[in-house]
């Protein structure tokens, strides 16, 4: 038996066959269109033609390294090598890894096995995981640090570096400062919180002498400038689909979205752009700049006296500082994070910290319980139960309420003339006698630097927000220009949505109740 199925289907049908038609891009009303551009101004045009070649002369001033190259054989503090994160941010001992600790270690016990038996070599306090070597062996950075104290020398420290990093880190204000030299003249980094280092971080009290640098005199060809979402300067060419600038509304509040408006409708196709040579680690200034246009007429280009998108402070509007920043560098844990902020309850500064050394220690609040940092012993848990009203009820008095031992005050105190926050100490009033707190773990809450007679840390007030701040110490590992891999501990400050509360109290009568578990 012969089966036939039926079926419909939609098919579009061409309206007309002739293409040519819609290439003409024919105008149904000219004369709307003619004063539309009246209206907007397009029949004042100018007989200008378009930038055919590009002269340009550039002085170039580089960056110099913070140490000189007999003392700094590895570049480590190079700007035309190094990232500036690494150089900014590095700690002093940032070189004594966990690992090369205990690799140093076994090599000195190899060849000085006299050293195995100074119980004060050992390792101690080494993050998780490394934390279960503890007590097994000589620490490397132990021995390194009394190495005069030990007879060592610097051959039995085969690697190490002779002159350890800068530390440009201010305790007090949580930031870092670092001043390089380029043509002559100090270009500062001040107050650098951690993160990206990029031209907007420097500024100079006054530019390079002319003639302090080589000045390059390049010929280049101009391109049309190109950006996600630009309009093609010809007809039927394809455009990027993915971005919409229409989809950004024109919000007077945000500038940046006006800008890209109009330069988007105004100016559509009108911007060129040419390349300039120019190496990392440098100060790059454009003494001119030459046009040649289609018309082989020369037009001479001047940065405006008043206003520049790239402008450094103290430098040319021409000048531009080149690093080569860390791009997307690999982030581990946080080894420390630390929040810090001013309980008005309290009347306190709180520096709490939440880990330390690679140790978990605090919850995020406390109100989510205290927990008790590794080899303390827990808090007893607040009792709970059904209590009956016709119980009686006694009372019992506490000196204060009790506060978790990461949780550190800081008290005003006028320190050389200056108010500052100065750190403190708690007491466990509930332990007869009353005993101290233990100290901060985490190094962001220590001055290395600080008198023997005190005070350990102290923080500038004007250094914090009325939200707070929070510290945090963590790894970073990206790649240096010349490929080789660079390994920086970053201690970077963050904003916090609002500061630590302890909800401490003083003379407490807490109440009793007999059938309460």
């Amino acid at each position: 038996m012969t089966r036939f199925d039926l079926g419909r289907r939609l098919e579009p049908i061409r309206p007309v066959t002739d293409l040519d038609r819609g290439f003409r891009a024919e105008i149904a009303d000219p004369a709307w269109f003619l004063a539309r551009q009246w209206h907007l101004g397009e029949h004042q045009g100018e007989d200008a033609a378009s930038p055919a070649l590009v002269r340009h002369v550039a002085a170039h001033h580089p960056v110099d390294p913070l140490l000189p190259p007999a003392t700094d054989p590895d570049q480590a503090t190079d700007p035309a090598v190094v990232p500036a994160e690494a150089i900014i941010e590095a700690e002093s001992d940032e070189w004594w890894t966990p690992g090369r600790r205990i690799r140093v270690g076994r090599d000195l016990a190899t060849s000085r096995p006299a050293l195995l038996a100074d119980t004060s070599l050992r390792l101690d306090g080494l993050p998780p995981p490394y934390d279960t070597l503890d007590g097994t062996g000589v620490d490397g950075l132990t021995a390194y640090r009394r190495r005069a104290e030990l007879g060592l020398t610097a051959a039995d420290f085969p690697g190490v570096p002779t002159v350890p990093a800068a530390d440009l880190w201010d305790p007090a204000e949580f930031v870092h400062t670092a001043e390089f030299t380029s043509g002559g003249v100090a270009l500062q980094v001040p107050r650098h919180r951690g993160g990206d280092v990029d031209w907007y971080s420097v500024q100079a009290k006054e530019p390079p002498a002319p003639g302090s640098g080589p000045e390059v005199l390049r010929e280049v060809l101009p391109s049309r400038l190109k950006y996600p979402g630009a309009p093609h300067p010809r007809w039927w060419q394809i455009e990027n689909a993915h971005v919409d600038i229409g989809g950004f509304p024109p919000d007077r509040s945000h500038l940046a979205t006006m800008l890209l408006i109009d330069l988007v409708m105004s100016h559509a196709d009108d911007w060129f752009s040419f390349p300039v040579e120019a190496s990392a680690g440098t100060l790059v200034t454009l003494r001119e700049v030459v046009v040649v246009n289609s018309f082989d007429e020369e037009v001479v280009l001047t940065a405006p006296a008043d206003w520049s998108l790239f402008r450094i402070t103290g430098l040319e509007p021409s000048t531009l500082a080149i690093w080569p920043t860390a791009v997307t560098p690999l982030s581990d844990r946080p080894v420390d994070d630390v929040a810090v902020g001013l309980d008005e309850d309290a009347n306190l500064l709180w520096a709490v910290e939440h880990r330390a050394a690679g140790r978990d220690l605090a919850p995020s609040s406390a109100a989510t319980g205290p927990t008790s940092p590794p080899g303390l012993p827990p808090q007893a848990p607040a009792t709970s139960g059904e209590v009956l009203g016709s119980e009686p009820v006694t009372y019992s008095y506490r000196p204060s309420t009790t506060l978790p031992r990461f949780w550190h005050p800081y008290p005003v105190r006028e320190v050389d003339g200056r108010r500052r926050f100065v750190q403190g100490q708690l007491r466990d009033l509930e332990a007869r006698p009353p005993v101290p707190m233990p100290a901060p773990v985490s190094p962001l809450l220590q001055d290395p630097h600080a008198p023997a007679a005190g005070p350990v840390h102290q923080i500038e007030p004007a250094a914090l927000p009325t939200t707070g701040v929070r510290l945090q110490r963590q790894w970073k590992l990206a790649r240096r220009t010349d490929g080789r891999p660079v390994l920086w501990m970053q201690r970077q400050q963050l904003p916090l949505i609002g500061p630590p509360v302890s909800g401490l109290r003083f003379d407490v009568a807490e109440a009793r109740h007999p059938s309460a578990g």
